[in-house]
């Protein structure tokens, strides 16, 4: 019975009455909102295809630094489920520089927008982890390092 009477005397000290309560803790629905579209569905716009480019980017250095070298050799094949990509990425080479091991390499995209060969290089610096020093198109004459 006291339990019950703190209860009703905490939703009085609000100022609004048991009614109020009630109603102010209901959310109420728009039946008119538009859905959010599918996150995996290929994007039709730019700003769509430069994130899902900007994923596979990703996918392509994770599986160029996740490389087993001694049991793949310079071919490895990567896919991204959540854009549909795949590719193929060859010429996978691992050297130093300045005393940071680094691989360079060639990679396909193959996407819903075409295909793009890439070239890259990415080293690993022992504090940071891997960083990129180049992936750009090829002929694009970009470079990031």
């Amino acid at each position: 019975m006291i339990a019950a009477v703190a209860t009703l005397a905490g939703c009085s000290m609000t100022g609004r009455g048991l009614d109020e309560t009630a109603v102010g803790a209901i959310a109420i629905v728009d039946a008119d909102a538009p859905l959010a579209g599918d996150p995996f569905r290929p994007a039709e716009n730019a700003e769509g295809a430069a994130r899902d480019r900007l994923l596979d980017e990703d996918t392509i250095r994770n599986a160029v630094t996740s490389a087993n070298l001694k049991e793949q050799g310079d071919t490895v094949q990567w896919a991204n489920q959540s854009t549909g990509s795949k590719g193929t990425i060859t010429g996978l080479e691992q050297r130093k520089v300045s005393g940071q091991v680094c691989r360079s390499f060639n990679a396909t995209r193959e996407s819903y927008d075409g295909v793009t060969l890439y070239r890259g290089d990415l080293c690993l610096d022992r504090r940071t982890g891997w960083w990129t020093r180049m992936l750009t198109p090829a002929g694009s004459g970009k470079n990031a390092g």
